[in-house]
């Protein structure tokens, strides 16, 4: 019995490491160790069994340490699917983590290259001049006068104020005129009182004679 038994035990042996054997990564795209030439969207794994999703952990980081992956992610079967932002030339790491078919976690790393590709483009571009839509000019005030405004008085540039000493000549001329009035007035007068008393002295003279 001990001899029969002897097989069957060395069998379970034998049977027992592929049993009991995690999965384990069996590609990747780029390849591991790879250069690449082309933009990539996405990287894959390929596992040697089905993955379940809601465990896979995926991380695409260049020499610097920065995060290139867009988004959770995609498992479908033994293939994980991670988008990746724009790649520019570099060296980047795939960093992975998941759980085996066995219930066991498995992790590791796949390295690659790009090169040809060239720099990333800045996040925001400015469109040229052309694309531009054309600036509305601001209404400016305009310079022009208003017609409900009056104009200004303008005043002739050979304008001269009068002197202060201008108006005494004027008033000293009145004055000349006035006394000159006056003494041709007075003169009158006296003429006339002359002449009426002449005239008064005649007529009593003349009618002392009469009485005589």
């Amino acid at each position: 019995m001990a001899l029969a038994a002897a097989p069957v035990a060395g069998l379970s042996l034998v049977a027992a490491p592929p049993a009991l054997a995690h999965d384990q990564l069996v590609g990747s795209t780029p390849e591991d160790g790879g250069t690449v030439s082309t933009p990539l969207t996405s990287v894959e794994l390929v596992f040697s069994a089905a993955i379940p999703g809601e465990f896979v952990q995926v991380a695409v980081t260049d020499a610097a340490g920065g995060s290139f992956a867009d988004g959770a992610p995609q498992t479908v079967g033994d293939t994980v699917s991670q988008a990746v932002t724009q790649l520019p030339d570099g060296e980047y790491t795939i960093a992975y983590r998941v759980v085996s078919s066995d219930g066991h976690p498995i992790d590791g790393t796949v390295a690659f290259t790009v090169a040809g590709v060239g720099p990333a483009e800045p996040a925001g571009t400015p469109s040229s001049p052309a694309e531009q839509p054309p600036s509305t000019p601001s209404s400016a005030p305009s310079s022009a006068p208003s017609e409900t405004q009056p104009p200004e008085s303008e005043e002739p540039a050979d304008a001269t104020t009068p002197a202060a000493g201008a108006g005494d000549s004027s008033d000293d001329g009145g004055l000349g005129t006035t006394a000159i009035v006056l003494l041709v007035a007075g003169g009158a007068l006296v003429v006339a009182l002359l002449a009426y008393w002449a005239a008064g002295g005649r007529r009593r003279g003349g009618a002392e004679d009469t009485d005589r």
